[in-house]
């Protein structure tokens, strides 16, 4: 009879060898735990802060806006993903948030968590991973659907903005390009209202490498630039960035009473109302026009969370008698990830809002539509 010829030593080899593999095993479930467990605190950042250590040049694109009949505005310039790349692989340290933080996060964690962040930015192979990178370098199909509707109806920044999940944020640089040109013609006697943009993502290193620094190429191609009808969107176009450049972009929000802020982490309904400065047991709050949102009831684990703060938001921004408005793009159906349109419609009628489409496109190349929906709360 054939036997194996193991001898002890080789049966221990082979048993420590499955002990190692259940071990290695073991610890990439608990290191994969440990990363989807960690959650960071919503946290506010003024633009200030994220504009600290720009490189000396950005790199940009001219995405074009037009209208549903096909009416040509300003484009939106948008920091081009190579040169966020480029700026990660020459000092990732000078990237993670300086010692003064406000978010009161561990730094060594935080830091932790913000540098698995920039390894996944660097990567072009995930658009998505949960809990760690919500794909905000990506400008996907929603947001653009949202810049046409807001251009078909003429919308504009009124009293404020927050954008949710807002990545490279085009809605909210359409409309503050817009806002900016209105201050161009407007009389210098007429006192100037506040004006607020709050932008939040999920991830602390997209605001600081994309959001951010759109604001301040929106600012040069809306008020520096001598003629950006000149420019094209095939173009590949730099700013030199200097100290006096960012200084003047600082300066000029604070006269014309524009407050730029921006919050990172998760959207933690008690926490984030918190940070954006209004408490559930007050009947006046300050009015802000619009909450916007697009691409972000894609996922079944948060869309509730999404969803809940939203109601949160345009009930509680505002009067008594005037909610603020909000607008989310979204597609109809999203494979793989489980949400849906009708599943948001129905949690927003459960939280006591209405739900109106006020837009549809069809999905050409994919087959799934996409929609963009006014949501109120009576």
């Amino acid at each position: 009879m054939f036997k194996f010829n193991f001898s002890g030593d080789d049966i221990d080899g082979v048993e420590e060898s499955e002990d190692q593999q259940q071990d290695e095993t073991t610890a990439e479930r608990q290191s994969a735990n440990a990363e989807s467990e960690f959650v960071l605190k919503p946290t506010m950042y003024d633009i200030s802060d994220l504009l600290r250590n720009l490189p000396s040049r950005l790199s940009y694109r001219l995405v074009p806006v037009r209208t549903s009949a096909g009416t040509q505005e300003f484009p939106i310039p948008r920091r081009e993903v190579f040169d966020i790349k480029v700026q990660i692989m020459a000092n990732e340290e000078m990237l993670l948030p300086s010692l003064d933080d406000p978010s009161g996060t561990a730094s060594e964690e935080r830091d932790q968590f913000i540098r698995k962040e920039l390894q996944i930015l660097l990567s072009n192979t995930e658009d998505l991973r949960t809990e760690l990178y919500e794909g905000g370098l990506k400008s996907w199909e929603g947001s653009g659907d949202l810049v046409e509707y807001l251009a078909d109806k003429g919308k504009e920044a009124g009293n404020g903005i927050l954008e949710l999940g807002c990545g490279s944020a085009l809605p909210s640089m359409y409309l503050f390009q817009k806002h900016l040109r209105s201050l161009r013609s407007a009389s210098s006697e007429m006192p100037i209202p506040t004006t607020s943009f709050i932008l939040s993502d999920y991830n602390y290193s997209v605001l600081r490498l994309m959001t951010a620094p759109n604001f301040l190429l929106a600012y040069y191609t809306a008020i520096v630039l001598p003629d950006i009808q000149s420019l094209t969107s095939q173009q590949d176009l730099d700013l030199e960035i200097t100290p006096e450049l960012v200084s003047q972009f600082l300066e000029f929000l604070t006269v014309n009473n524009i407050a730029v802020k921006f919050i990172s982490g998760s959207w933690d309904s008690s926490e984030f109302s918190q940070l954006l400065g209004y408490s559930l047991a007050k009947t006046e709050q300050t009015k802000f026009s619009l909450v916007l949102a697009s691409e972000t009831i894609y996922s079944l684990s948060t869309i509730y969370a999404f969803t809940s703060l939203l109601i949160d938001c345009i009930t509680y921004w505002g009067t008594s008698s005037e909610r603020a408005e909000s607008l989310v793009a979204a597609k109809e159906i999203y494979f793989a990830v489980g949400g849906t349109v009708r599943q948001f419609v129905e949690l927003v009628r459960v939280l006591g809002g209405t739900v109106d489409t006020v837009g549809r496109i069809a999905g050409r190349v994919s087959g799934v539509a996409r929609v963009v929906m006014h949501v109120t709360k009576p």
